[in-house]
């Protein structure tokens, strides 16, 4: 049968060289197109083309390993952009300016901004288990984002954060239940 093979074929060892993971939906395909690849009698469903979940339940037990997992949602440009070469020469700049200005802890400032939706959430993935994260490429287009920003120093002195919400008109109830000193702000593209 299929899990016979793959057991065999993996002998426990986990490839972290695989960049992406798969959706159920997709393993229980791919087990129903390999099986028939191979002549390997199966009981799946030869409408839906895909193995069925109780295949996947047992495959999730023979293969503890794996987990399912909901991913963190990740842009295509996040993804493309984060490379070696990309990272060495940020760091080369980072390296001449330090040398350069000679700069003190606070005057080293690090500011993120995260937008959270209101509509989209990938679906949960296999992955090896162990990871600290696991990602799926979505787009960034989808529903309503809610913008903060967040700032820090080196030294440990920070600002409070800035919420920017996606609508036309300030009201007071966007601040309730915010920290204390938070700073509130509309834009019509948020």
């Amino acid at each position: 049968m299929v899990r016979n093979y793959v057991r065999k074929t993996q002998r426990g060892a986990t490839n972290d060289r695989i960049k992406s993971a798969l959706e159920a939906i997709d393993i229980r395909r791919l087990a129903y197109d390999f099986a028939k690849q191979m002549g390997i009698e199966n009981p799946f469903n030869n409408e839906s083309k895909m193995a069925g979940k109780d295949w996947l339940q047992g495959f999730m037990s023979r293969n503890p390993q794996l987990s399912i997992r909901t991913p963190q949602a990740t842009s295509v440009s996040r993804a493309v952009g984060f490379n070696k070469p990309q990272l060495n020469q940020f760091f080369s700049v980072y390296k001449s300016l330090f040398e350069e200005h000679k700069f003190s802890a606070k005057q080293l400032w690090n500011m993120d901004e995260t937008g959270t939706t209101n509509v989209h959430k990938p679906g949960k993935i296999i992955a090896t288990k162990g990871k600290q994260q696991v990602s799926k490429i979505t787009s960034g287009e989808r529903g309503a984002t809610v913008t903060v920003v967040f700032a820090i120093s080196a030294s440990g002195v920070y600002v409070p954060p800035l919420f920017i919400f996606p609508r036309k008109q300030m009201t007071d109830r966007l601040a309730f239940g915010a920290p204390s000193g938070s700073i509130v702000r509309v834009r019509f593209s948020g």
